[in-house]
């Protein structure tokens, strides 16, 4: 089994990526290293996995990452909200650009899975507790990009018939 994980240098991501590697998968570890934070780091320069710094808004580079990958794990995103207050453009293009790439690439991949985490900002002020079923109430453009590539998993799915997971 083939796995792909973007944001593989975050926290999550290189967690995702060690597990993935104990249990018997090939790792495509994808990251842009933009956190330009150094507690977030490559924990798996093992060389178990294959790490590649790439930007997933590059349709172009990320086609080529996607030879025999199965599943798709989509962790990148511009999480940081402030930076997504001042550069909602920024904001968009990365989670929700970055989120359609990836989901075209699997596409056209033949990915088995892919999984794609989301946000509980996209409730913003619902009252507690959250359900899937209550309406979005994105108050930035951090909540509102990321309930956006919900959106697009799910059309990817009833489209293309992708089979896509939404955390």
């Amino acid at each position: 089994m083939i796995s792909l994980v973007t944001g593989a240098a975050g926290f999550i991501g290189s967690n995702l990526v060690d597990y993935l590697l104990e249990q018997g998968h090939t790792v495509i570890s994808v990251d842009n290293e933009s956190a330009n934070n150094e507690k977030f780091h490559w924990t798996h320069e093992n060389g178990m996995a294959l790490n590649v710094k790439g930007d997933i808004t590059d349709y172009k580079f990320m086609k080529n990452v996607f030879n025999g990958v199965d599943y798709v794990f989509h962790l990148a995103a511009e999480s940081r909200l402030q930076p997504a207050i001042e550069n909602p453009i920024g904001a968009v293009e990365k989670n929700c650009v970055g989120t359609t790439v990836m989901l075209q690439c699997a596409r056209e991949a033949g990915v088995k899975r892919f999984v794609y985490s989301s946000t509980s900002s996209a409730y913003g002020n619902n009252p507690y507790p959250n359900v899937e079923t209550q309406p979005d109430d994105c108050l930035n453009p951090y909540s509102a990009s990321k309930a956006a590539g919900e959106k697009f998993c799910k059309m990817y799915y009833n489209l293309y018939g992708l089979e896509t997971v939404i955390l």
